[in-house]
Formats: structure tokens, C-alpha cells, sequence
């Protein structure tokens, strides 16, 4: 599972949907999650589609109108969407057929993972799927590699815009750059050599634990921060103020997530982090929301920087 949730959707009637996207993306989105359609209006667009193997296994359900026009019909797509997405769930909907006619059709054609509703409910439909399926994964444990993935995806973008700055810049402006980014790591290194030296007298093993390298995502962090800050080489105060949020609101909860213990209790609905704090499903869902959020602001400006 990942913070974007990928459908499938087929409908010949682009303009009709609009509506629902957008109900759907907003519902989504205060889970935590970003939703993300790939429209097929053709057959044809369809059996495109399919034929991405990185898209058929990341796709984690699929919406399907009945009457496609141009005698297409839904059972027959969903037919062949079966051939290659076999174990996601199937949203089959119409303005014109009921479900129960739907379900015959389901029936007749031997469909497996199939809802059907009308369009009208299509939204509720959806909704619903999405709730039993996240309830399916979404114990703590899966959730803290969803953290993790994200995050991870960040710090990608980091380096990117880091590698896009400096790329930028004039030769003095470069250097400057450089050793700016030197400083922090020479820094680490007098940090690590008296770290070293005071191990050398520990007795307990845990004190070996807050050994790290040299130049962090942190450190990456805050010297992107610098070039976007006011009177920076590539002032942005928007950007700016996403990477403190980043810096301030994410990194620490990460970092706590990557040292928690779960509650052993049946499946966990909390788990207690080094400092003893019990961290819930409900504070995810506000950590994936926070991470959307900045992701997105992330991604603007690695397109702005990249002109």
C-alpha cells in the first residue's frame, strides 16, 4: 500500500464524472491518500492500459461503466480487465441498468470482486470499497512502511532540487554550495569523533545507537532550506515554509516510527514509540495528510526549479 491509491477507471463520458473525481479525491484525501485515476474512454485506451505491466500491478481498483457507446459494454471490459488485474476489486456501475441487472451480468460472464451500483451511488460505492480495503492493511505496522515510502520519496526530491540548485548556479555561487554542505559534514565529523571517543568508555550497548552518518537527509534538508529562504540563492518563501514543515512535523514522527514497539495485543491500533508515547491510527492518518500535503508543495518545486 502506498499514499497513492491508482483506479482504473472506465467511462466513454469524461465530462460526467467530474463530479464524483472530485468527491472521491476530497473523501481520500482526509484518509490520508491521494487519489489517482487513469481514465480510459475507448476500448482501446483500455487495452493500452493493460498492456503497461508497471501499471496493471500498481493499479488497486477499478471502476467500470455498462454502456461504453459504440456497442462496448461494461461485462466485456471487465472481461478482459479480469485477464490481467485479477484479484482487484471491480466497481461495475449504470445510469441506465439496475444492479441487480449488473449482477446478472456479472453472473453470466463467471466475474469474480465485483460491486455494482448505480451511478447515482457510485461515490458511496467507492467509499465503501476503499474503507474495507484500507481496514484490510492498515494495522500499524503496514502504516509505518507507508511513512516510510513516502518519506523516502522526499528525500529523492531533496536531492533532486539539490542537484537542480547547484546545477544552477555560477562557479562561485557553486562552491559557496559545496562548502556549505562541507561545513555541515565536517561538523558531523568532529560531532562522530567525540561520539567515538566517549564510546570507548560505554559499558551499555544502546549508547552505540545514536551513531549516525555523516550527512544526513537533515543536513539535506537544511541546506535546501537555506537556498529558498529570504536572501537565498533561489529565494522561495512558499517552498521555504514547506520544507520547516517537512523538517518539523514529519521528520521527527518518522523518525520515531522507525523506533516504536508494537502493542502485542491482537492486531495493533497503537503502538509506543522510545519515549513511551502511544501513537494511534488516528495520528497516521494526520501524518499522511501532513505528508500529501507537503509532498505536493515538494513536487511544484522541483518543476519550478527545473524551469
Amino acid at each position: 500500500m502506498r499514499l497513492d491509491f491508482n483506479v482504473l477507471w472506465v467511462d466513454d463520458q469524461p465530462g460526467a464524472i467530474q463530479a464524483q473525481i472530485a468527491r472521491i479525491a476530497r473523501y481520500m484525501a482526509e484518509q490520508g491518500f491521494h487519489f489517482n485515476p487513469a481514465l480510459c474512454h475507448t476500448m482501446d485506451a483500455l487495452e493500452g492500459k493493460l498492456n503497461e505491466d508497471v501499471f496493471v500491478d500498481e493499479v488497486d481498483m477499478v471502476l467500470v461503466d455498462w454502456d461504453l457507446g459504440a456497442d462496448a459494454k461494461g461485462q466485456d471490459a471487465i472481461e478482459r480487465i479480469r485477464e490481467k488485474i485479477r484479484y482487484k476489486d471491480v466497481v461495475f456501475y449504470s445510469a441506465q441498468t439496475t444492479p441487480t441487472e449488473l449482477m446478472n451480468l456479472v453472473r453470466v460472464h463467471d466475474l469474480e470482486g465485483v460491486y455494482c451500483c448505480t451511478r447515482t451511488d457510485l461515490v458511496n460505492e467507492v467509499e465503501g470499497v476503499f474503507d474495507s480495503l484500507i481496514k484490510k492493511v492498515l494495522d500499524l505496522d503496514h502504516t509505518r512502511g507507508i511513512v516510510m515510502g513516502a518519506t523516502s520519496d522526499v528525500d529523492h526530491m531533496v536531492n533532486e532540487s539539490l542537484a537542480t540548485i547547484h546545477a544552477s548556479l555560477g562557479d562561485d555561487a557553486k562552491k559557496q554550495f559545496i562548502a556549505t554542505a562541507l561545513a555541515a559534514v565536517e561538523k558531523k565529523l568532529k560531532e562522530l569523533t567525540k561520539l567515538g571517543e566517549k564510546l570507548k568508555t560505554e559499558t551499555d550497548i544502546a549508547a552505540f545507537y545514536k551513531a549516525h552518518m555523516l550527512f544526513t537527509s537533515m543536513e539535506r534538508l537544511k541546506l535546501l532550506k537555506g537556498a529558498l529562504k529570504t536572501g537565498g540563492s533561489h529565494e522561495n518563501p512558499g517552498a521555504h515554509a514547506s520544507v520547516v514543515k517537512y523538517m518539523d512535523e514529519v521528520v521527527p514522527e518518522r523518525n520515531n516510527l522507525g523506533h516504536v514497539v508494537l502493542v502485542p495485543e491482537g492486531k495493533p491500533t497503537l503502538v509506543v514509540n522510545a519515549e513511551g508515547k502511544q501513537v494511534s491510527l488516528e495520528d497516521m492518518r494526520d501524518l499522511r495528510c501532513t505528508i500529501l500535503e507537503v509532498r505536493a508543495e515538494f513536487r511544484s518545486l522541483l518543476t519550478t526549479l527545473r524551469g
